[in-house]
Formats: C-alpha cells, sequence, structure tokens
C-alpha cells in the first residue's frame, strides 16, 4: 500500500497538468464532474465566470485591418472618394517578451519545491516539459504551441518521507506545481483559453488525471470559492478512488489554477478526503508560487 499510495502522489498531478500543458488554467477552465450517481451533467463554473475572465487570444486583441473601398472599373461614389486614414497598428503584448533562456529561469525560481513544503519532505519528480514532449502527451494542446509561443513547462511533485503516515493522520501526501511559461502575456491567455473550453466537458479534467483514480468517471469534483489569483483563476476539489496495492482508498487533491502575466500555474495537494475539502493548507503554496512568478517577470 505504502508503494501504491507513493506513486499516486507522484503522479496525481501528471495526467491532468501535463495534459494543460499549453495553458494550465484560466478562471475558465473549471470542470464539475459529476458524482456516479448524478444522471444530468453538471454545470461548470465557466459558464457563469466567463465575464470576468480576461479576453484571451491574439485574434481577440490585435484588430482586423481596414479594406480599401475597391477603385476598378465601377465608380465609387463621392462621398466615399475620400483620403483613408489607415488602419492603427496591433497594440504590443503585455509585459516583456521572454526566451527560452529566461522562461527556464523563470522555472527553476518559481517552482514549488520540497523545502518549500517542511523539512522533512522531498522531490519524488522533477519534470520538465520542452514543446515536443508536451505535444507527445497532448497532441490537441500541441497543435497551438507555435500560435501561443509556449517555451517551456516544468511539473514538480513533492512528498513527505513517510506517505503512509501522513495520509492516515489526514495530513498532505503531496504538495506540487506546474508552469508553463510563454513568450508573451497574449499567448499565456490564449492557450489558457482554449484549454478552458476543453475542460468543460463533463468529466473532463478528472480524466485529465489519468491512471490516478480508478474509474474517473466516478470522481467527485467540487468547485471552491478562493479569492481571485493573478489574471485570473479558479479552485476545485477531485474526490475518487485509487488502487493501493489491491486495496481501495480515497484520495483528495484540491487544486488552484491560474494565470499571471506570460504564465499559467496549477498549484495542489493532495490527502485523505475531508467532508469540506478545505484550501487551507494550499494556499501558503499558492500565495509562494504567485509571488515568485511576479518577481521574475
Amino acid at each position: 500500500m505504502s508503494r501504491l499510495i507513493m506513486f499516486a502522489a507522484s503522479m496525481l498531478a501528471a495526467g491532468a497538468l501535463l495534459a494543460s500543458a499549453c495553458g494550465g488554467s484560466s478562471k475558465k477552465i473549471a470542470t464539475t464532474t459529476p458524482a456516479a450517481s448524478s444522471t444530468a451533467p453538471a454545470k461548470t463554473a465557466a459558464a457563469t465566470t466567463a465575464a470576468k475572465t480576461p479576453t484571451a487570444g491574439a485574434a481577440s486583441v490585435v484588430p482586423a485591418a481596414s479594406t480599401p473601398a475597391s477603385t476598378g472599373a465601377t465608380s465609387v461614389p463621392a462621398a466615399a472618394d475620400t483620403t483613408t486614414t489607415a488602419p492603427p497598428p496591433p497594440p504590443a503584448p503585455a509585459g516583456a517578451t521572454f526566451n527560452i533562456t529566461q522562461a527556464k529561469a523563470l522555472l527553476d525560481a518559481a517552482s514549488l519545491k520540497a523545502p518549500d513544503v517542511g523539512p522533512d519532505w522531498t522531490i519524488m519528480t522533477d519534470t520538465p516539459s520542452d514543446n515536443a514532449a508536451a505535444a507527445a502527451t497532448d497532441p490537441t494542446a500541441g497543435a497551438s504551441f507555435a500560435r501561443c509561443g509556449r517555451l517551456a513547462g516544468r511539473l514538480i511533485t513533492n512528498s513527505p518521507k513517510d506517505v503512509v503516515s501522513a495520509y492516515l493522520g489526514g495530513t498532505i501526501v503531496s504538495a506540487f506545481s506546474l508552469l508553463t511559461v510563454y513568450s508573451t502575456a497574449n499567448g499565456a491567455a490564449d492557450c489558457s483559453a482554449e484549454a478552458a473550453v476543453r475542460f468543460q466537458a463533463p468529466g473532463a479534467l478528472a480524466k485529465a488525471f489519468g491512471t490516478v483514480f480508478v474509474d474517473p468517471s466516478k470522481v467527485v469534483v467540487k468547485l471552491l470559492d478562493y479569492p481571485k489569483v493573478g489574471d485570473g483563476s479558479f479552485a476545485a476539489a477531485l474526490t475518487g478512488d485509487i488502487n493501493a496495492a489491491g486495496t481501495v482508498v480515497q484520495l483528495q487533491i484540491v487544486i488552484v489554477g491560474f494565470l499571471k502575466g506570460n504564465t499559467s500555474a496549477v498549484v495542489g495537494v493532495a490527502y485523505a478526503p475531508l467532508t469540506t475539502p478545505s484550501t487551507k493548507e494550499l494556499k501558503p503554496f499558492v500565495d509562494l508560487v504567485l509571488q515568485r512568478v511576479g518577481a521574475n517577470q
């Protein structure tokens, strides 16, 4: 059981977070998975928060160029025969434009690491993700990398030395972060919005966690109230069964996804399920990663 819980602790982030490596999560990426007994799809948070979510995508921020009136064989009416004012230039991307070296430096400086969590914690997985690796994990997202200017991502999963005792004692068994850096803030918002649409499908968020849960369709996803983080954010708890060496036990994962400038992030913790999921343990890690991201942009 110990080995399987540790495996779950190390893998719980990998499926969903690498699948959303295009943009991580914006405020709109919040899907409620119906419980097993429910027959009607749950309402997604994206529908209720769309008005608050920053407009994303280059297409939405660059005005279309005006097309001059034709002056061919057909005469142009006198009223239209005036000097045409050139359309304004597209707005410059918000913030600095990053290169790959700067992106990797931000990932190293801002990611959540074992010493940030506790003295008896260790890094279980540290997985950098270039565009080729991320596209192999999720070809659909990979098709947008060039458009969005994705540069690099990094997933770090941390766990205590005694995972079983932590689980049985009701304390966190995993704390993780996935950061994805784009060359511009516009690109980060673009791919974040695209990922939001994909994760609106019922059950999509739970299924994206790969093999962590025994049956993703039975995972209960609850949207949580959480103060806005960065340029847009969401919080959710996922509760479902995992297989620990043939013994089925439950795991609860609480995550906050946010967008800050040219960086998308998901920060999360996992523990034995609580009746009322709490973000108390997660908040310090979210605040720390947010501060670091902002300081390195």
